[in-house]
């Protein structure tokens, strides 16, 4: 049954994105015609339908030598998958170069101006991404300049292989005026672009790059593990403890409701449901904790970089150390901060969702993450 309704959601889901596919794009020409772009006008503008075109042909390509049971998957995505990484061409730069523009102009800010402002997001929003900013400080304790190297690394060669493909894709050795990419059979398009990639990549400074990244995430996550314990411990111990009573109240009508065949299923459903209810509590019981945690800690930052950056502007005479002005800032900040995160639901303003979606991304990672790794590591009671 589990099967048979996956199967049934997966082709739902290529179905209507083939369509969609189909509707925003014009139809594959054949190998030996020139390739025309969609007369659509807002979907040229966002992605280039010639190169959303020769990554549908390669990924169909692809599905012919892929196993049975996923050549079918494989060829009715190619059309959105071809869409997907040709506007993926076009929005990663800009995502790219958004976010390091923002990084750029926060380092550029005054040492004490930006201490306010991190304290200020701290003080606001640090309780929805408690795991995240822990991730932060661990990256800068565990030696967070080698993954920067690394990934550095993989830029460049990465730079390096989308500029030899735009090269490879203007190719033209029959002078014709057509491109040689767009006149070849999808399965020598494949293989032409698989020697492209062994030709262009170094695997020696890849391997390294990428194993120098795993051994930092890994080491990072050790560092959450322990440090976010009694939450995965707590998660456990609500499991363990609601899952028998939620069995004995669910079970008796799942059974009457279910066919014979399909009942071995109820329990494994009943248990790993009640287990993600366990731990979406723990983690929200994380974060009103975290909540009181960073208004206090980011609110006493922020009033003191504060006072110590109208200091250093000569606006008043006196220090941190001279009067008690920066605790009663710090504290008003962070009951103002406190009581947004918990009373106020610490919703993220409209104009601040760019900059924080990121975050929000990473922190359900990193608590997912933290989670299966500490009951992988955990031991089995037999």
């Amino acid at each position: 049954m589990f099967w048979w309704w996956f199967r049934t959601i997966v082709d739902g889901i290529l179905n209507l994105l083939a369509k969609a596919a189909s509707m925003a794009s014009s139809e594959a020409t054949p190998a030996n015609q020139r390739l025309t772009v969609s007369s659509d006008p807002v979907f040229s503008s966002i992605v280039d339908v010639q190169e959303a075109q020769r990554v549908e042909r390669l990924a169909d390509a692809l599905s012919d030598n892929a196993p049975p049971w996923a050549a079918q998957y494989l060829k009715k995505a190619a059309p959105a998958f071809g869409i997907i990484c040709a506007g993926a061409e076009v929005v990663g730069p800009a995502m790219w170069r958004f976010y390091k523009k923002l990084y750029d102009l926060y380092c550029q800010l005054p040492t004490d101006a930006a201490s306010a402002l991190w304290g200020m997001g701290i003080c606001f929003f640090g309780g929805r991404y408690a795991v995240s900013l822990a991730a932060i400080a661990a990256f800068r304790e565990s030696g967070g300049s080698k993954m920067i190297l690394n990934l550095k690394e993989l830029q460049l060669t990465m730079d390096q292989l989308m500029k030899a493909n735009a090269e490879d894709d203007k190719v033209d050795e029959d002078k014709d005026g057509v491109a040689d990419i767009d006149q070849i059979e999808k399965r020598q398009l494949a293989a032409r672009k698989m020697a492209l990639v062994l030709r262009t990549v170094d695997p020696g400074r890849v391997s390294e790059a990428l194993s120098g990244l795993w051994s930092g995430y890994m080491g990072i996550l050790c560092t959450l593990k322990y440090e976010f314990a009694k939450t995965v411990a707590l998660a456990h111990s609500l499991g363990d403890n609601i899952r028998p009573l939620v069995a004995k109240i669910l079970n008796p009508t799942l059974l009457s409701v279910t066919p014979p065949d399909y009942r071995k299923w109820i329990s494994p459903t009943v248990n790993f449901s009640v287990k993600l209810v366990a731990l979406v509590v723990a983690w929200k019981i994380q974060q009103v904790i975290s909540s009181v945690h960073s208004g206090i800690q980011g609110g006493l930052l922020a009033s003191r970089s504060l006072v110590s950056l109208l200091q250093g502007r000569k606006i008043i005479n006196f220090g941190i150390n001279d009067t008690m002005i920066d605790e009663i800032i710090g504290m008003g900040l962070a009951a103002g901060g406190i009581y947004y995160q918990l009373f106020s639901r610490g919703a993220t303003p409209l104009i601040l969702i760019p900059v924080l979606w990121p975050l929000g991304f990473l922190e359900r990672w990193l608590q997912w993450s933290v989670t299966y790794m500490s009951v992988k590591d955990s031991p089995k009671v037999k």
